[in-house]
């Protein structure tokens, strides 16, 4: 009976690792295709299209660089990350950032598959602390190298002004409003965690046939290497 229970365990539990090099935040803003500043909320594990497992992790919205939310009148967004557990099947993605229920985080996202994703998974991630009457931003997998990690909120908002071209905006509560059918305007979280933005909307309607999913091996690979790739561009200009 142990030794069957084992190799249940075998089949269905995939651990993938990660391993990470120091990343500017500079460079990480850079690449980033969105900001989401808040407060985090709840997580559910998913099952994509692919058959692949990721995990939907929903944000109170404080801040935002883009977003879009308010085009699309939404306070909270959906960011995935791969791996999780899905009815019977755990996928375990080491270096995938954990939250505590409450808690206030900055993120930087890729859109990837017509979602939000977590880019550089951990490494993207940014704990928010009050220290004294100073705000600071953490980084989750190197908080103690202060050349990326423990950085002032406002040398943060200085940086995305600097390299957006434009501030962070502040998110307010859309208004509630009633529809011809009398029905009450749905939460941003229960969107399924898809990708606000017209032109994708459009481009899903028009292409659903066309659309190319991505396993959680070539997902991990790619948020993993765009960061590099970019760093690489970047330093070729420099010359």
């Amino acid at each position: 009976m142990l030794l069957q229970t084992f190799v249940m365990l075998l089949i269905t539990t995939t651990v993938w690792g990660t391993t990470f090099s120091p990343v500017s935040m500079e460079d990480q803003i850079n690449e980033a295709d969105g900001v989401v500043f808040g407060h985090y909320l709840a997580s559910e594990s998913v099952k994509l299209d692919d058959g692949s497992i990721a995990t939907q992790r929903i944000f109170k919205l404080n801040k935002e660089w883009g977003m879009q939310s308010d085009l699309f009148g939404m306070d909270e967004v959906i960011i995935h990350y791969p791996g999780g557990t899905y009815e019977d099947q755990t996928v375990k993605i080491q270096g995938v950032p954990e939250f505590v229920m409450g808690e206030k985080v900055a993120i930087f996202t890729k859109s990837v598959g017509n979602r939000y994703w977590g880019l550089n998974l951990g490494l993207g991630t940014y704990k928010v602390i009050n220290y004294g009457n100073e705000t600071l931003l953490i980084n989750s997998v190197f908080p103690n190298d202060t050349k990326l990690s423990q950085i002032k909120l406002e040398e943060f908002e200085h940086q995305i002004r600097v390299l957006k071209g434009s501030s962070l905006k502040t998110v307010s509560a859309p208004p509630v409003y009633v529809d011809d059918e009398s029905t009450p305007r749905s939460p941003a979280s229960l969107q399924a965690g898809k990708k606000r933005a017209v032109a994708s909307i459009m481009e899903e309607e028009e292409n659903k046939e066309e659309q190319s999913s991505f396993s959680v091996f070539w997902l991990v690979t790619v948020l993993a290497l765009s960061g590099a790739l970019a760093r690489l561009f970047k330093q070729r200009d420099l010359r």
